[in-house]
């Protein structure tokens, strides 16, 4: 089979007619003429980091204590009691 007897096959083989285009670089930042862009010292930014902020010495009122009456008695807690005779029942069962 010879590739002229396929359609398809000979029109690849005479190739491509491609127009002639012209392309337009859009990869440059869109900046206004009025707006000037500083230069950044980081340097300066680093060294004002490393030297750390200067803290103030504050006095803490820790109040996460709960406030009870020293007059206030707790009754004892008989919750041990409690389980084990559950616990004996449950075995019964």
């Amino acid at each position: 089979m010879s590739t002229t007897a396929n359609p398809v096959l000979g029109d690849i083989q005479k190739g491509a007619k491609l127009n002639h285009v012209q392309t337009v670089d859009k990869s440059e930042p869109i900046i206004d003429k009025d707006v000037h862009i500083k230069k950044n010292n980081h340097d300066d930014l680093l060294s004002d980091i490393s030297k750390g902020a200067n803290l103030n010495k504050t006095d803490t009122n820790d109040r996460s204590k709960p406030a009870i009456d020293p007059n206030t008695h707790i009754k004892e807690n008989n919750k041990g009691a409690l389980l084990s005779e559950i616990k004996a029942k449950g075995a019964e069962n």
